[in-house]
């Protein structure tokens, strides 16, 4: 990570080090890689980090604004003036090592959990408060959705999901979303807000016995699925070995 002339040799960067910054950044023809901004603070960032043996070489360099930069390193405090400021999708063509979402939790369906790539998600903007009087006041900026749970939604009456509040990084049909939803999970996380935690109409014998049953939390993980499968064989195992006895 460099910023200014100076700061990068008082944080022992070396000499040679505001050079080859330099040179990234007309590289990159002095934008964000992450989200192409141009009119914002300009640093070098180390895809791989000095600490960890990263060179300080051109090709482990990349351009990125101040609060990109936060993105990256969502543990330094340095950053937590600016990383709000940060757009909440990665640019299309971002670069692997930058292409993230603005946090960590923003990677994940707010609907059914499930890790994704930004390119996998939808963001819910203008998202209502349906809380308690309570702990109303609580509502998040927004949501994130995967494109079955956003297909989903916005096909449920019960659902106050509008195509006008969806926003992504990329383009993308109200009929893609659509085509989309069978994928979507029978039963949301435990952990979904309140307005997408709405429960599909199962469609098969599987989705009725297991999806829409607590089944599903054994079933549906591999560590859960191997233990139920060797419970099932060593109670049929008992079984077999006493009725031959």
């Amino acid at each position: 990570m460099g910023t200014g002339d100076g700061e990068a040799d008082q944080r022992g960067y070396g000499e040679g080090w505001e050079e080859l910054r330099r040179q990234t950044l007309r590289r990159d023809g002095y934008a964000c890689t992450r989200c192409g901004a141009d009119d914002r603070t300009l640093q070098a960032h180390h895809i791989i980090p000095r600490g960890q043996g990263g060179p300080d070489e051109l090709s482990n360099l990349l351009t990125l604004c101040r609060p990109c930069h936060g993105v990256i390193h969502q543990t330094n405090k340095s950053f937590d003036d600016v990383r709000d400021d940060a757009p909440l999708f990665p640019k299309p063509e971002a670069p692997a090592p930058v292409a993230r979402m603005q946090s960590p939790d923003d990677s994940y369906c707010s609907r059914c959990g499930h890790d994704c790539e930004p390119n996998e998600l939808v963001a819910w903007t203008n998202v209502p408060d349906t809380s308690s009087s309570a702990t109303r006041g609580s509502l998040p900026d927004h949501l994130t959705l995967c494109k079955p749970c956003a297909g989903f939604l916005l096909e449920c009456e019960r659902s106050p999901l509008r195509r006008e509040d969806l926003t992504a990084n990329h383009r993308f049909g109200i009929h893609e979303l659509s085509a989309w939803r069978l994928d979507a999970p029978v039963r949301s996380s435990v952990f979904a807000p309140a307005q997408v935690a709405i429960r599909r109409k199962p469609r098969t014998l599987r989705e009725r016995v297991i999806d829409d049953t607590p089944v599903r939390f054994v079933w549906n993980h591999d560590g859960g699925r191997w233990l139920a499968i060797g419970v099932i064989s060593y109670v049929l195992l008992v079984f077999l070995v006493g009725t031959l006895l």
